[in-house]
């Protein structure tokens, strides 16, 4: 099992894309993000339009984007584009979020 890291993705993907990813991840366009190797799977929204996103994760150098998007269907083989980046992101810091205080009334 490929294990996920932000220093991880910057070597498949290039820090370039790592940084517009948390752009994504940050403007709450992640919308689903799940790991269940060597499957990472989610659906991030861009604009009106809600792209599947994920990588295929068969070993740290067999790294295959499975992204719905314009750009990685045209880029093709070795592209991994910022979107499946994000669901990374997601699955890596989601429980990272901070919760809301409780309400008075609930103590």
């Amino acid at each position: 099992m490929v294990a996920l890291t932000e220093k991880f993705l910057a070597a498949v993907a290039g820090w370039p894309v790592v940084f517009e990813a948390r752009k994504i991840r940050a403007a709450g366009k992640v919308k689903s993000a799940r790991y269940e190797p060597p499957l990472l799977k989610g659906a991030v929204r861009a604009g009106s339009r809600l792209y599947a996103s994920g990588l295929r994760l068969v070993s740290e150098t067999d790294v295959e984007n499975i992204c719905s998007c314009r750009a990685s269907q045209v880029e093709g083989d070795g592209m991994i584009c910022p979107h499946s980046v994000a669901v990374a992101l997601e699955v890596i810091h989601g429980e990272e979020k901070p919760h809301p205080p409780p309400s008075p009334g609930t103590l």
